[in-house]
């Protein structure tokens, strides 16, 4: 069978075949859909919401034969409008056994390019539609494509194609289409190479892990954007190659693949429809290993937490190893459930060679198996400077190329549209991300009214924490002083009292290399000298159950919160003003933060280099 080099298995869940299928005498394909049947369009030029999902309701679409279209001669009416550049189709058919039904094929005559979407899966796509330009195609003759059958479903099923113009005044469109169902299909996946099939003992080998010694992993695996159904698998190879990754459920014997559209040697491979809480394995083809990943929980379900928190960790020496180790042998079996980066995460200009450097051969294993949730620093903007550009000052284009944060609302929280702020839930945790280097930091920037509708959906019911972080704290005398500098001036006076008055929990920042802890507080938004504790003390004790006695949420009139400095995870340095009057721990010392919640009660451990407990306190709530 012909699989042409346009052929893409696209980033779906069920972009993959169903291994492990006996091979039986094959027959006679049959048609699912068969020509000249009747297609149901939308030549609106818009998208209708869920267009591609079974239960969309195409009642109001028109209707029309295949092939069907505009400016062609043999063009079943009613002809589509012309002047759009994208088209809308669908066609719904009915299967009575799925498992009968081991392969699919398309045939398929089209102008100018397509994506096909089965039951709301991607199954393929002949452009990458990624801003790139469309090359013109005649539709002179079917092609075929061999697609995996995973999504049926028994009953009807909902075949959806997004129609794709070159341009809106091209002179025609035409799409014509007919799907095959067979009862065979041979138990080896092909990968594709140089756009032509593989044979079948080379295939073999891919889908056991054995490599192509002509391209290498040179970063990664990494994981990154996680949701409570998708994860994106990152990697780099040393040669532009169509990466894949092959995945499963341990309990399972369904196996699932999604391959890349183009060759690259930065791979981003989105997986979704996953399990809500599911675990899987998950392999680079063409590489030994297997690793693991988790999606999220459900939304606002009671489940235990561990977070590991590490703030300017950028600098790729002993010290970052050893706090990391620190962890490692702290954290054993438990796997980490959230890991936070504070900013600075690479030194000392943020380059993509200083999170090589810092990140990528630092943390192995924990990347290939925990989602990163990172936030920018000051060091992340530097890399701009290296030339004097203006135009590129104060960004930080290598940390957004490399990071996929959930920036439209994916992973709980609302849509912040940017990738330098954003929100996620854990559970019934919800966590917030802030940009206190690149963004607007007013009153009335974005990042401030993103974050006013974020809080307005955390209630109490739905929630027990809230937790932000960011790189510059509010509250610092380390070696750096919140009493001068500007980014924490803004950062406590215009997001803290908003963050305090929904009831944030926890704030962890970065930027001084130092470890500060403070007292249970409330409503402090100036310098040090105005700290007040008869107004803003709520419990100035040390929160231990050996000691002051654990901290209470709802004791109090007000709400309090906790602030943090753990911007030591690379390096430290002296204190360079008087410790502020309301931390309980000021100290110089490599350190990462880890925070575990069970149900209403929060505990916070804070780890040295060398294993020791550095801190600890508890936070409960009635």
């Amino acid at each position: 069978m012909k699989v042409p080099l346009n052929l893409i298995f696209a980033a779906a869940a069920f972009g993959g075949w169903l291994c492990g299928a006996s091979a039986h005498e094959s027959r006679q394909p049959t048609a699912l859909i068969a020509p000249n049947s009747d297609w149901k369009f939308d030549d609106d030029g818009e998208a209708d919401l869920d267009w591609k999902m079974p239960e969309f309701n195409d009642a109001h679409w028109g209707t029309a034969k295949s092939p069907l279209g505009y400016g062609e001669r043999d063009l079943n009416q009613p002809f589509l409008k012309k002047g759009q550049l994208d088209y809308y189709l669908r066609h719904q058919f009915t299967v009575k056994d799925r498992t009968a039904i081991a392969s699919l094929v398309l045939r398929a005559r089209y102008d100018d390019a397509f994506a096909l979407y089965l039951n709301g899966h991607e199954l393929c796509r002949t452009h990458p539609f990624d801003g790139s330009k469309v090359r013109v195609r005649e539709a002179k003759k079917f092609e075929t494509f061999e697609l995996p059958a995973t999504a049926l479903r028994n009953g009807v099923n909902t075949l959806a194609v997004r129609l794709v113009n070159v341009s809106p005044d091209s002179s025609d469109i035409v799409w014509d289409a007919n799907l095959l169902a067979g009862d065979t299909l041979d138990a080896t996946p092909q990968l594709i190479s140089a756009g032509k099939p593989a044979k079948a003992g080379k295939a073999a080998k891919a889908s056991k892990g054995e490599s192509d010694a002509s391209h290498s992993i040179i970063r990664g695996p990494y994981l990154q954007n996680a949701t409570h159904a998708a994860i994106t698998v990152r990697w780099r190879t040393n040669h532009p190659t169509r990466g894949r990754v092959d995945y499963w459920q341990p309990e399972s014997e369904e196996r699932f693949f999604v391959q890349e559209p183009v060759p690259t040697t930065e791979h981003s491979v989105r997986l979704s429809g996953l399990q809500t809480k599911g675990s899987y394995r998950y392999r680079i083809a063409g590489s030994d290993p297997s690793y693991e990943f988790r999606t999220l929980p459900p939304a606002h379900e009671p489940i235990s937490t561990r977070i590991w928190i590490i703030g300017d960790s950028g600098t790729g020496n002993d010290n970052a190893r050893a706090v990391y180790q620190a962890y490692r042998e702290f954290t054993a079996e438990r796997p980490t459930d959230i890991w936070l980066m504070l900013g600075d995460n690479a030194y000392s200009h943020g380059t993509d060679q200083q999170f090589q450097d810092a990140v990528f051969n630092i943390y192995t294993p924990l990347l290939h198996n925990t989602c990163l949730w990172p936030a920018v620093g000051n060091h992340e903007t530097y890399w701009a400077n290296k030339d004097g550009n203006p135009l590129t000052n104060n960004q930080a284009d290598p940390y957004l190329a490399i990071f996929d944060m959930p920036s439209q609302g994916e992973a709980g929280g609302v849509p912040s549209g940017s990738e330098l702020y954003y929100s996620f839930d854990y559970g019934r945790t919800h966590l917030i991300c802030l940009d206190s280097q690149v963004s607007d930091r007013s009153q009335n920037g974005p990042m401030h009214q993103w974050l006013k509708a974020d809080l307005a959906q955390v209630s109490e019911k739905d929630y027990d924490w809230i937790i932000a972080y960011w790189h510059h704290p509010p509250y610092t005398h380390g070696t750096h002083n919140s009493d001068k500098e500007k980014q924490h001036f803004d950062m406590r006076e215009n997001f803290l009292p908003l963050l305090e008055s929904h009831g944030v929990d926890l704030t962890f920042g970065g930027h001084s290399h130092t470890y500060e802890r403070s007292i249970l507080m409330h409503g402090h938004y100036g310098t040090s000298d105005t700290y007040d504790p008869a107004i803003h003390a709520l419990d100035a004790g040390d929160g231990r159950a050996d000691g002051d006695g654990q901290y209470r949420q709802g004791l109090h009139e007000t709400h309090g919160t906790i602030h943090t400095v753990a911007g030591s995870s690379g390096k430290f340095g002296a204190f360079r003003a008087e410790h502020l009057p309301f931390m309980v721990e000021n100290l110089s010392a490599l350190a990462s933060v880890v925070v575990d919640i069970e149900g209403r009660a929060l505990r916070v451990t804070t780890l040295g280099s060398q294993g020791e407990t550095l801190d600890t306190y508890t936070l409960l709530k009635d």
